[in-house]
């Protein structure tokens, strides 16, 4: 990240970095326009009834979510709760850790994220083929000669499920030793 000022003015990837070689996020490259973004919001508001906004405590925003929320658990209980989280908590040890807990305490089995558009299909298979969804095999694609992927785009998601850092490096390798990527 380029630093001018003390404020983020370019984000580019690290060809020398041994596990990326360069590759970056789209998204993570962009984060320099959403940084500096003049509408960014960076305090908690609240909407009024004319439809605007106003700035509001902390303690305010999360005292009035705190109480909306157990409204509406006491409603209509644990089921009309759901909580969407996007791939950075993926990374993070802890963040599913509390999260779990958290929905857990409110009767909640609502939980999505990123992964619930990407890959549920493969959990769903695991489920079937293995008889638990979190047995994902690997492919070892430093040895593979055949690879057959179907309703797979591994160059846009960088080979997310399978983990593999340099997915083209790694499909491309496939092809020079002779074998077929499908």
């Amino acid at each position: 990240m380029t630093v001018s000022g003390g404020e983020a003015v370019r984000v580019r990837p690290d060809r020398e970095h041994p596990l990326s070689s360069g590759f970056a996020c789209p998204k993570g490259i962009a984060m320099v326009e959403i940084q500096n973004d003049p509408d960014r919001v960076t305090r908690p508001l609240r909407r009024r009834t004319d439809g605007g906004f106003e700035e509001v405590s902390w303690d305010e925003a999360l005292d009035d979510i705190a109480a909306r929320l157990g409204r509406i658990r006491a409603e209509h209980g644990g089921d009309a709760i759901g909580w969407y989280f996007g791939n950075p908590a993926t990374f993070s040890y802890s963040h599913p850790l509390w999260l779990n807990s958290f929905m857990a305490a409110l009767k909640s089995p609502h939980i999505y994220s990123a992964g619930s558009q990407d890959v549920n299909n493969r959990f769903a298979a695991s489920a079937l083929l293995y008889g638990a969804p979190t047995l994902v095999p690997i492919p070892d694609l430093k040895r593979t000669d055949l690879l057959l992927m179907l309703g797979a785009n591994p160059l846009i998601s960088h080979g997310s499920i399978i983990t593999a850092p340099r997915i083209k490096d790694d499909l491309t390798a496939i092809v020079q030793r002779g074998g077929r990527v499908v």
